[in-house]
């Protein structure tokens, strides 16, 4: 079992693993990801070597990178190998760093970048030095051994078990979570139905949500600055949960599941005809504008002919346009306005039935992702403190001593020249 670990902790096959893991994660941003097949024909059909770029997409599970089994093998993979060299490298290391252990022989200080030589040494002098300097002493007859910033050699360790982290949040993300879109009308409830994406393990939620009301705000210009929608969430029974205002990047949380405000529109109008008791209801097209949201209704007035007025209007801040046969602008009505047809009948627009586009996303591994990024952030402070070494022998004839760091030489042979104070040092 030791030799098997032994393999995976391996630096040169855990860099390769990675860089392999960027080559395919930056492919994913650049080809579309899950999209039908036939939007892959359409739009990858240039050859290579007589076959359709889109067969090698479909073939290789290049159009959905992310959720391919091959790209898990590689996230185990890796994950295997950290693990591997954390348990079998790191924290032998980090147990070794623990141990003190003395300079016996005055050769061994030769291998030292930082020595010193001298003839005598007041020793309560040093060792009250050494411990101002926040140094760990160790004495053995006559060999002293003292070291600090400990903490400096626990930073790698923390940095693999926090990308181990990251790798299992991910994981149980892509399988246990799933990502919807709805589009509700104002006053509506309605269930999480139209799933865009979900992993093989995942529980789709089955709580009622109501969009109590909806709202666009404007700039003065009468361009869109904000939309807005109240939303709760339900119980079985229809008792009210949660409720929240949502907004872009202002989302509804509750218990795993998120709410984001994504779009919105215009889903019907509502009018009010002469002679009739009762409302009409109409429903709207949208038309594709680059600039611009535009919504196309059309209201019969005369059905032997198929005469009629077409509606058009560009927002729902409460004006709209009607086009009739001759298809030129015949009047601007606004909400409440009665106008009067060419059949001499009159009109009057009630409301707008504006809809909200609602993302709502469920992600079980957010939490470890957060929590491994959390360990990222302070791995890499932690890492910036020196392990620093010691070491003193007091031989029949001479005095020696030296030390080592990992980093901040600078430092550290500051606070060795501090030191000096304490010895005599021999000249010849």
């Amino acid at each position: 079992m030791k030799k098997f670990f032994q393999v995976f902790a391996n630096l040169k096959l855990a860099i390769f693993l990675l860089l392999l893991i960027a080559f395919f994660s930056g492919l994913g941003s650049i080809i579309d990801q899950d999209k039908s097949l036939g939007f892959y024909m359409k739009n990858y059909n240039t050859s290579f070597f007589g076959i359709p770029l889109w067969k090698y997409f479909i073939s290789l599970e290049l159009d959905h990178i992310y959720s391919a089994a091959w790209f898990f093998l590689l996230l185990f993979v890796f994950g295997l190998c950290l693990l591997s060299c954390t348990f079998s490298q790191q924290f032998p290391a980090l147990k070794f760093a623990r141990r003190y252990y003395f300079y016996s022989s005055p050769k061994q200080f030769s291998r030292l970048e930082y020595k010193l030589k001298a003839s005598s040494v007041l020793k309560p002098q040093l060792a009250y030095r050494l411990n101002k300097e926040e140094y760990s002493l160790f004495q053995k007859k006559a060999c002293f051994y003292g070291y600090k910033g400990l903490i400096g050699r626990i930073g790698p360790v923390i940095v693999h078990l926090s990308i181990i982290c990251i790798l299992i949040g991910s994981i149980f993300g892509a399988f246990q979570g799933f990502n919807a879109q709805e589009f509700v009308p104002k006053s509506e409830i309605f269930h999480i139905q139209n799933v865009v994406k979900a992993g093989n393990l995942a529980n789709i939620s089955q709580k009622a949500f109501r969009v109590n009301d909806f709202w666009v705000n404007y700039n003065s210009k009468g361009s869109v600055k904000q939309f807005q929608s109240d939303i709760s969430v339900l119980s079985g029974e229809g008792c009210e949960l949660s409720r929240k205002t949502i907004s872009v990047n202002n989302p509804l949380l509750f218990k795993g599941l998120s709410l984001y405000q994504t779009d919105w529109g215009i889903s019907g109008i509502r009018l009010q005809s002469s002679g009739k008791p009762f409302l009409i209801k109409l429903t709207v097209s949208k038309i594709l504008e680059p600039s611009n949201k535009l919504w196309l209704s059309w209201l019969p007035s005369s059905f032997p002919n198929k005469s009629g007025v077409i509606i058009l209007f560009n927002s729902a801040r409460g004006t709209a346009d009607l086009y009739y046969q001759n298809k030129i602008l015949q009047n601007n009505i606004s909400t409440g306005q009665n106008v009067i047809l060419p059949d001499s009948s009159s009109l009057k627009l009630v409301e707008f039935i504006s809809s909200t586009g609602v993302q709502i996303k469920a992600d079980p591994g957010i939490k470890f992702i957060y929590l491994g990024f959390a360990f990222l952030i302070g791995s890499s402070f932690v890492s910036y403190v020196s392990f620093s070494e010691i070491w003193f022998l007091e031989s029949t004839k001479d005095i020696f001593f030296g030390g080592q760091t990992n980093r901040a030489k600078v430092k550290f042979s500051l606070e060795l020249s501090k030191l000096k104070k304490g010895f005599q040092e021999k000249t010849s």
